[in-house]
C-alpha cells in the first residue's frame, strides 16, 4: 500500500509538475503576446504623434478659416446695413431732386409770370417805370435761382447716380 500511495503521490506530483510546466509555458507565451502589444502600442504612439503633428497646419488652418467666417459674416452685416442706409439716403435724395424739380417748375411758372408782368409794366405810365425796373430786378434774382436750382437738381441726380452702385451692395 505503501508503494500504491508513493505511486499516486509520484504521480500526483508529476500532474501538479506537468501543470506547473503548463502554466509556466501559457505564461511565457502570454508575456510573449503582452510584449508584442507593447510594441504595437509603442508604436501606435508614435504613429499618432507623427499624425498629430502632420495634421497641426490642418488645425491652423481650420482656425484661420474660423476666424474668417466670423470675419465675413460680420463683415456683410456691415455691408448689409451699409446698404439699408444708403438706399435711405437714396430715397431722401430722390424726395429732394423731386421737391427741387417742383420748385424749379413753380420758378418757372414765376418767371414767366413776372416776365408777362413785365411786358404789361412796359405799357404803364412813366410813373410806374420805377416799379418796373425792381420787377426787371427781382426777374433777373429769380432767373438766377432758376438756373441754381437746375444745377443743384442736376448735381444731386449725378450724386445719386454715384451712390446708386452702393445699392447693389449685399
Amino acid at each position: 500500500m505503501k508503494i500504491a500511495l508513493l505511486m499516486i503521490n509520484l504521480a500526483l506530483f508529476g500532474l501538479f509538475g506537468w501543470g506547473t510546466f503548463q502554466q509556466i509555458s501559457n505564461q511565457q507565451q502570454m508575456n510573449r503576446v503582452m510584449a508584442d502589444v507593447h510594441q504595437h502600442i509603442k508604436e501606435a504612439h508614435r504613429l499618432t504623434t507623427i499624425t498629430n503633428q502632420q495634421l497641426q497646419p490642418l488645425r491652423e488652418t481650420a482656425d484661420t478659416i474660423k476666424q474668417m467666417n466670423s470675419k465675413l459674416t460680420s463683415t456683410h452685416q456691415m455691408l448689409s446695413n451699409m446698404n439699408r442706409s444708403l438706399n435711405r439716403v437714396t430715397a431722401s435724395e430722390q424726395k429732394i431732386v423731386t421737391g427741387l424739380d417742383h420748385l424749379n417748375r413753380h420758378t418757372s411758372t414765376v418767371l414767366s409770370q413776372l416776365n408777362s408782368l413785365r411786358d404789361q409794366n412796359g405799357q404803364l405810365v412813366p410813373q410806374a417805370t420805377a416799379l418796373a425796373e425792381q420787377t426787371n430786378t427781382e426777374n433777373d434774382y429769380l432767373k438766377t435761382l432758376s438756373r441754381l436750382t437746375s444745377i443743384s437738381i442736376n448735381e444731386l441726380a449725378e450724386l445719386n447716380q454715384k451712390f446708386k452702385w452702393l445699392s447693389y451692395l449685399p
